[in-house]
């Protein structure tokens, strides 16, 4: 497999979006935390005290706008387009000269696609019982 400059630049934008998650999932880390003192101090329970927990099977991360989640989605698939001359399985779906001009452009809009998701993310706080 060969690296090319637009190879590289995607590889950065998935970089990009793994940090980003990693980064929520401590700060929801350092919350749960800030949450279990913030109990045991207000309320005088013991050192033991959980917090409430979310229901099984709920995700750990929610979607800020569904939106940019079908922009950034949107993107992808363009860019994908744009490196396949927009080709399935040996059938041209468009033939047109702006393709061919735009096709070595085509880690653009993959890698603003993947940023624009990687922000799509937010964290649950958790519950307070109070």
């Amino acid at each position: 497999m060969e690296f090319s400059f637009g190879m590289i630049i995607v590889l950065v934008a998935m970089l990009i979006f793994y940090l980003r998650i990693s980064m929520l999932r401590g700060q929801k880390k350092r919350f749960e935390r800030e949450y279990a003192l913030k109990r045991r101090r207000v309320n005088g329970r013991s050192k033991g005290a959980a917090l409430p927990q979310r229901n099984p099977g709920t995700p750990p991360f929610q979607i800020k706008s569904w939106w940019l989640v079908g922009l950034a989605i949107l993107l992808m698939l363009i860019g994908l387009g744009l490196y396949t001359k927009f080709v399935l399985w040996g059938t041209a779906l468009f033939t047109s000269k702006i393709i061919d001009t735009y096709h070595d452009f085509w880690y653009i809009p993959v890698a603003l696609g993947v940023i624009i998701f990687a922000f799509c993310f937010k964290i649950q706080k958790p519950i307070l019982d109070d």
